[in-house]
Protein backbone atom coordinates (compact mmCIF):
# COMPACT_ATOMS: atom_id res chain seq x y z
CA UNK A 1 0.00 0.00 0.00
CA UNK A 2 1.18 3.48 -0.84
CA UNK A 3 1.32 5.99 2.05
CA UNK A 4 -1.15 8.88 1.89
CA UNK A 5 -0.14 12.45 2.79
CA UNK A 6 -2.16 15.65 2.80
CA UNK A 7 -1.25 19.03 1.41
CA UNK A 8 -1.55 21.47 4.32
CA UNK A 9 -4.55 23.24 2.74
CA UNK A 10 -6.29 19.91 2.05
CA UNK A 11 -5.83 18.88 5.68
CA UNK A 12 -7.42 22.18 6.75
CA UNK A 13 -10.32 21.51 4.38
CA UNK A 14 -10.81 18.05 5.84
CA UNK A 15 -10.89 19.31 9.42
CA UNK A 16 -13.19 22.19 8.49
CA UNK A 17 -15.65 19.92 6.69
CA UNK A 18 -15.72 17.42 9.57
CA UNK A 19 -16.56 20.23 11.99
CA UNK A 20 -19.14 21.77 9.67
CA UNK A 21 -20.92 18.47 9.06
CA UNK A 22 -20.87 17.57 12.74
CA UNK A 23 -22.61 20.87 13.53
CA UNK A 24 -25.29 20.09 10.95
CA UNK A 25 -26.11 16.70 12.45
CA UNK A 26 -24.65 14.74 15.34
CA UNK A 27 -22.38 12.02 13.98
CA UNK A 28 -22.35 13.32 10.39
CA UNK A 29 -18.76 14.58 10.65
CA UNK A 30 -17.64 11.21 11.98
CA UNK A 31 -19.40 9.41 9.12
CA UNK A 32 -17.71 11.77 6.67
CA UNK A 33 -14.28 11.03 8.19
CA UNK A 34 -14.99 7.29 8.04
CA UNK A 35 -15.78 7.63 4.33
CA UNK A 36 -12.63 9.72 3.72
CA UNK A 37 -10.54 7.02 5.45
CA UNK A 38 -12.22 4.31 3.32
CA UNK A 39 -11.32 6.22 0.15
CA UNK A 40 -7.76 6.83 1.41
CA UNK A 41 -7.36 3.07 1.82
CA UNK A 42 -8.83 2.42 -1.63
CA UNK A 43 -6.54 4.87 -3.42
CA UNK A 44 -3.60 3.61 -1.38
CA UNK A 45 -4.23 0.10 -2.70
CA UNK A 46 -5.14 1.12 -6.26
CA UNK A 47 -3.66 4.58 -6.89
CA UNK A 48 -4.17 4.56 -10.66
CA UNK A 49 -7.76 3.30 -10.60
CA UNK A 50 -9.33 6.75 -10.11
CA UNK A 51 -10.11 9.02 -13.05
CA UNK A 52 -7.26 11.24 -14.21
CA UNK A 53 -8.69 14.77 -14.40
CA UNK A 54 -5.44 16.53 -15.36
CA UNK A 55 -2.05 15.09 -16.22
CA UNK A 56 -0.82 13.41 -13.03
CA UNK A 57 -3.90 14.40 -10.99
CA UNK A 58 -6.67 11.98 -10.06
CA UNK A 59 -10.10 12.28 -8.46
CA UNK A 60 -11.94 9.74 -6.33
CA UNK A 61 -15.57 10.54 -5.46
CA UNK A 62 -16.81 9.79 -1.95
CA UNK A 63 -20.01 7.77 -1.48
CA UNK A 64 -22.99 9.51 0.13
CA UNK A 65 -21.16 12.84 0.32
CA UNK A 66 -20.78 15.46 -2.40
CA UNK A 67 -17.00 15.52 -2.05
CA UNK A 68 -14.00 14.09 -3.85
CA UNK A 69 -10.39 13.51 -2.89
CA UNK A 70 -8.12 15.10 -5.47
CA UNK A 71 -4.62 13.61 -5.40
CA UNK A 72 -1.36 13.13 -7.21
CA UNK A 73 0.84 10.06 -7.27
CA UNK A 74 4.24 11.09 -5.94
CA UNK A 75 7.46 9.08 -5.93
CA UNK A 76 6.91 7.43 -2.52
CA UNK A 77 3.37 8.44 -1.58
CA UNK A 78 0.03 9.85 -2.64
CA UNK A 79 -0.50 13.55 -2.01
CA UNK A 80 -4.08 14.62 -1.32
CA UNK A 81 -4.34 18.08 -2.85
CA UNK A 82 -7.96 18.81 -1.96
CA UNK A 83 -11.02 17.57 -0.14
CA UNK A 84 -13.26 19.21 -2.70
CA UNK A 85 -17.00 19.78 -2.41
CA UNK A 86 -18.68 19.21 -5.76
CA UNK A 87 -20.28 22.66 -5.83
CA UNK A 88 -16.98 24.50 -5.39
CA UNK A 89 -15.25 26.30 -8.21
CA UNK A 90 -13.50 23.63 -10.31
CA UNK A 91 -9.73 23.67 -10.16
CA UNK A 92 -9.43 25.99 -7.12
CA UNK A 93 -6.74 23.64 -5.80
CA UNK A 94 -4.48 23.71 -8.91
CA UNK A 95 -1.93 26.01 -7.25
CA UNK A 96 -1.29 23.30 -4.65
CA UNK A 97 0.25 20.90 -7.15
CA UNK A 98 3.80 22.12 -6.58
CA UNK A 99 3.42 24.17 -3.38
CA UNK A 100 3.98 23.46 0.33
CA UNK A 101 3.30 19.86 1.23
CA UNK A 102 2.75 18.52 4.71
CA UNK A 103 3.78 15.00 5.69
CA UNK A 104 0.51 14.12 7.38
CA UNK A 105 -0.17 10.42 7.26
CA UNK A 106 -3.75 9.39 6.57
CA UNK A 107 -5.44 6.09 7.06
CA UNK A 108 -6.74 4.12 9.96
Amino acid sequence: MTPVRYHEAAEEELLHEIGYLELRADGLGRRFLTEVRRVEKLISQFPEAAAEIRPGIRKRILRKFRYSLIYSIEKDSLLILAVAHHSRRPGYWVGRVSSGEKNTEGGS
